[in-house]
């Protein structure tokens, strides 16, 4: 592989990992049709001495194009800024530790970043998995093209998101001020779009979102209230008035925001203590297909 040049690294947060996913997901990274990326593993400052002794194993398994770092700082904001730090290539992409990049995701990457070598931001194609990563939906795709205005209606970039180390640095990483809702596939980019940065949609499906139902996710166990609180500072930070604002978090609140099991975090203490709540079940509603790329998936 020394006559190739490695172009992507694969940045992966890590928090509190669920075995089989995890598992899943770093098999899809080790699968790829091309040997030709780098990995980075971030870790929680308080990951489960389990989890932490796993990803040992995996830093010393002699594959070279492996490393497990530490976050520097917090949330999933801190440690994308922590990989992007330590990347030693141009570009850096993401990948939760539940979700799937399809087998030939770095592949077409690099082949975009050769042809492309100008643009600062790629994204792609993407598909809702369940938990035994069957499709739930079908391929939802990259939008070709869009407007800085969209940005306040709608996330027009998602999953996989694959961006410039360069670029990105220029406006100084992640905002870590933000809380975990938004602030690393809504804010980043629409940053990146006011900052005058190029994006490129990529049609192919190189990314599988896992939609499970049993573990901790952000759009389901975060209290509505919090995430409404936090949309409203990604809303003043872009200059909306509160008219806008208030808006946009009623459109919402119609859509993906449904999702959320709590209403706020005594509604969440109480359904916690109720036994007969069954988390897995009867908690996601049908959403629409315009709602479904509003700020989260």
């Amino acid at each position: 592989m020394a006559h190739h040049t490695i172009l992507v690294t694969v940045l992966m947060p890590c928090k509190d990992p669920k075995g089989a996913f995890f598992k899943k997901t770093l098999e899809s990274v080790f699968s790829q049709n091309t040997p030709v990326w780098n990995l980075i593993v971030i870790v929680d400052h308080n990951e489960k001495i389990a989890t932490i002794n796993d990803l040992k194993e995996l830093s010393i398994s002699k594959d070279k194009r492996v490393s497990v770092i530490k976050n520097e700082s917090k949330l999933i904001t801190g440690a994308l800024n922590t990989g992007m730090k330590y990347a030693k290539t141009p570009y850096v992409c993401s990948v939760h530790c539940d979700d799937l990049l399809d087998r030939k995701a770095i592949g077409v990457l690099n082949g975009y970043i050769k042809k492309y070598p100008d643009i600062d931001y790629f994204h792609s194609s993407r598909v809702h998995i369940n938990e035994d990563g069957s499709a739930v939906g079908p391929m939802l795709k990259a939008r070709e093209s869009f407007n800085l205005s969209d940005f306040k209606h709608f996330g027009p970039v998602k999953h996989l998101h694959c961006w410039k180390v360069k670029s990105a640095l220029y406006i100084g990483g992640m905002d870590e001020s933000l809380g975990r809702h938004g602030a690393d596939d809504y804010d980043f980019p629409w940053c990146m779009a006011e900052a005058g940065f190029s994006f490129k949609a990529i049609q192919e499906c190189l990314y599988y979102y896992r939609d499970h139902r049993t573990h901790f996710r952000l759009t389901t166990h975060v209290p509505l209230n919090s995430q409404i609180a936090e949309l409203k500072k990604i809303f003043k930070k872009h200059g909306l008035d509160e008219k806008e604002i208030m808006d946009q978090i009623e459109r919402r609140k119609k859509g993906y925001l449904r999702q959320a099991l709590f209403k706020d975090n005594e509604d969440k203490r109480i359904k916690e203590k109720d036994l007969n709540l069954v988390m897995s079940k009867g908690w996601r509603e049908k959403i629409d297909k315009d709602d479904s790329e509003i700020s989260g998936d």
